[in-house]
């Protein structure tokens, strides 16, 4: 396996009021990359959750931690019926595989998104990566860059010529046609599409971009 990521769930704060009741919330996070899902402990009766330090890892290949963004899913626990949904946060991990170090992290506060609802608070959040074997023909070795001219600090050599590449998928709800499903079911598929399909036309470009022997995108 050429990375491995670790990521820790700390805290959360300003969560809206799950259990009418109590006027509070028994919150939890679920963590999901590559397939694989891990939960924190709940944290019971708070809308500012703190929760043990617990690093969860998942040991991935190349394709997936350029392609999968990590996903960070927050959760009100009911005990007698399904977990509420609080909302979501997603975290693309392109930019710290493609680091020049070969172990690279990021730490701070997301918002919390809900589909329906719209941000629902916010959760602190430590992630680490680490290749564990540098490709310097693959798209890892390629950094991108959002900008009309060459960014302060880098100079051109030389100038391959132009990039272009397209990604295609069908939308969800196609494949759901004769299964019911919820509005925020539908949406979150076509968000996690979204966020794929962007991660893996990156991918796609930065190979074309290092078979050119080409180290950067401009655009």
């Amino acid at each position: 396996m050429p990375g491995i990521v670790q990521v820790q769930v700390t805290r959360a704060k300003d969560l809206p009021i799950m259990d009418k009741s109590s006027e509070l919330t028994d919150a939890f996070a679920e963590v999901k990359f590559a397939g694989s899902i891990c939960r924190t402990e709940v944290c019971p009766k708070s809308l500012n959750p703190i929760w043990p330090a617990q690093w969860f890892t998942f040991e991935v290949d190349n394709e997936v931690l350029q392609d999968e963004p990590l996903q960070i899913r927050i959760m009100d626990h009911d005990t007698y019926t399904a977990h509420d949904a609080i909302g979501k946060v997603y975290i693309p991990l392109t930019s710290l595989a493609s680091s020049d170090s070969p172990s690279t992290s990021l730490n701070g506060w997301y918002p919390i998104f809900d589909t329906l609802h719209g941000i629902r608070g916010v959760v602190y959040v430590i992630v680490k990566v680490e290749v564990l074997k540098a490709q310097p023909s693959s798209s890892l070795a390629v950094q991108f860059f959002t900008s009309t001219c060459v960014p302060t600090g880098y100079s051109v050599i030389h100038v391959l010529g132009f990039l272009e590449e397209l990604v295609v998928n069908n939308d969800p709800e196609y494949k759901w046609i004769d299964k019911i499903r919820t509005p925020r079911a539908s949406n979150e598929a076509r968000q996690r599409l979204f966020f794929k399909l962007s991660a893996e036309l990156q991918r796609m470009m930065g190979n074309k971009t290092a078979v050119a022997g080409g180290n950067a995108v401009i655009g």
